[in-house]
């Protein structure tokens, strides 16, 4: 028996449904075209296969190709792609455009490396990445799904990142501070978000910058937590300053959250401020950083499961139980390598399963009725 006819079995005895809607879903799904996983994957296995070849066979007369030639079919190539994007979109191909624009999208970047081997431009990895960001920001934006719009913002992350610790431009504001760099970056995926909600609504690019806001967050917690000695400059977070006063302001102006709401997120904001600059208080006890940790999840679990997020309010549940475990192995470190305390410690964590098994769903609930 299939899942879909399980499931259908369940409903009907359940009294969801009765039998005539489950006839007509039954024929509903008939006609869906069907797709086959093991096409795809042969399909997919066969490209990469020519693809490497080819590769591998322009590799092997790299050198005797003239360069006039490489740039020819570099362009060529470039203007392949785009145009299947574009007649993709045109003929409302879904897949097949993403594919043209993610393959014209990553040929930009190889172009850019072409260009610099041929003309001995040099520079470095986060100025080509940089520059990469900048001319297809565009194509970028213009994606229907996640991929796209994640792996570009995740690039120009890693770019802005890179150059903010190397570039002689950016050295003077930032010191080779790592800390400050590492608070700047989730703040300025924050800012991003709200300038592209703004101007191009709940697009991808939107879902993009959310999705890094929260990824960077949490890497940036981490390092607040690692860096917890380590008195930088106070000047060189000057910009992440700008930022979090611009996410601040984003905030309270936004119209889909209630009061409550944005409320919670400025407390986010506020602790996630305060967790930088603990070292300034020449505080070195490791359960106040973690105590900022924990906070900044459990309010971030409160706000999601407000949103109805479920999924990622038990996903900031579990981090904030992973926390409680860390400190309690911190507290108790000496303890827990002797045989009592590991009996202790395998206790502690299978009753944290228990408590998460049997309140998850209570908890959510209460969030998401609180916070209304």
């Amino acid at each position: 028996m299939s899942k879909l006819e399980k499931q259908l079995s369940e409903w009907i005895r359940s009294g969801l449904i009765g039998k005539d809607q489950a006839d007509r879903i039954r024929t509903h799904e008939a006609t869906r075209p069907e797709s086959s996983w093991v096409l795809s994957g042969l399909l997919l296995l066969g490209a990469v296969i020519v693809a490497t070849g080819t590769v591998s066979l322009i590799a092997a007369n790299w050198f005797t190709i003239p360069d006039a030639v490489k740039l020819v079919a570099d362009l060529l190539l470039l203007l392949g792609l785009g145009y299947g994007a574009f007649r993709s979109q045109a003929s409302n191909r879904p897949l097949h455009f993403e594919a043209f624009l993610l393959a014209f999208i990553l040929m930009c970047l190889a172009s850019i490396g072409l260009i610099s081997q041929i003309f001995h431009t040099g520079g470095k990895l986060h100025q080509a990445i940089l520059l990469w960001s900048l001319i297809t920001f565009a194509a970028a934006s213009s994606a229907r799904t996640l991929l796209i719009p994640f792996l570009w913002t995740g690039a120009f992350l890693s770019g802005i990142a890179t150059a903010a610790i190397e570039s002689i431009a950016l050295q003077p504001v930032f010191h080779r501070s790592f800390p400050a760099v590492f608070m700047a970056i989730p703040l300025l995926c924050a800012a991003l978000t709200i300038i592209s909600k703004n101007f191009g609504g709940e697009s991808a690019s939107t879902r993009a910058f959310r999705v890094w806001t929260i990824l960077s967050g949490l890497t940036a917690l981490s390092v607040a937590e690692v860096h917890a000695l380590h008195r930088d400059i106070t000047s060189a977070y000057f910009p992440a300053y700008a930022l979090w006063a611009f996410a601040l302001w984003g905030v309270w102006q936004a119209s889909g959250y209630t009061r409550i709401q944005k409320g919670l997120v400025s407390g986010v904001l506020l602790v996630y401020f305060s967790s930088f600059h603990l070292p300034f208080l020449h505080t070195s006890l490791p359960v106040i950083y973690a105590l900022h940790t924990i906070i900044e999840l459990g309010l971030m679990a409160v706000f999601l499961a407000s949103l109805k997020e479920r999924a990622l309010f038990q996903t900031f549940l579990t981090l904030l139980g992973l926390r409680f475990l860390i400190l309690y192995f911190q507290a108790f470190g000496g303890l827990a390598r002797t045989g009592f305390g590991l009996i202790l410690s395998g206790m502690f964590v299978i009753g944290l399963g228990v408590l998460w098994n049997r309140y998850r769903k209570p908890i959510a609930e209460w969030a998401e009725s609180w916070a209304q």
